[in-house]
């Protein structure tokens, strides 16, 4: 029984693939469904979610990561490509969230008592603070990693070769 040997970026590139979907996806999951049924026209709502959303985006990230460094390694291009699009709009994503998140947090605090002003602050000073961090983040690495791919890399058709005969 012959056995043939894999080389080990091609051996793991596909596994590793798997686990970077898992760090990205799995999180999106656990936030979906301990997020309460939408309701987008809430302050209270909003603030609930895009807050509790701050503690979900550092594991993505880390999948996103994983994810670029194998299409890296092994030259997939498009998958490149994708990641960092997929990187750079959600680090406006982010901001844009951000944006929103500010002005929620001006509308609720006149509705919170003295004695919760405290921990208010603290929740969305440390919920501001992540979703902007993770943004940068995102920005960086797909900014970066945009480099990596060749400029004039791209799936071309083969072109017809006329041979000029005597």
């Amino acid at each position: 029984m012959s056995q043939t040997r894999l080389d080990p970026e091609e051996a793991l590139a596909g596994p590793l693939y798997a686990v970077a979907g898992l760090l990205i996806a799995m999180p999106v999951v656990d936030f979906v469904l301990s997020v309460a049924a939408p309701a987008p026209s809430s302050v209270q709502w909003r603030f609930a979610a895009v807050g509790l959303l701050s503690g979900f985006t550092l594991t993505p990230i880390l999948g996103m990561a994983v994810a670029l460094t194998v299409a890296a390694v092994r030259q997939h291009y498009l998958v490149q490509r994708l990641l960092v699009a997929t990187s750079l709009l959600g680090s406006v994503v982010l901001l844009v969230l951000c944006a929103g998140f500010i002005l929620d947090v001006l509308q609720l605090r006149v509705s919170i008592p003295a004695e919760g002003q405290a921990a208010f602050r603290s929740a969305w000073t440390r919920a501001l603070l992540k979703h902007l961090l993770a943004a940068v983040v995102l920005a960086y690495l797909g900014w970066r990693a945009r480099r990596m791919i060749p400029k004039g890399h791209r799936p071309r058709e083969p072109r017809t070769v006329h041979v000029v005969t005597k």
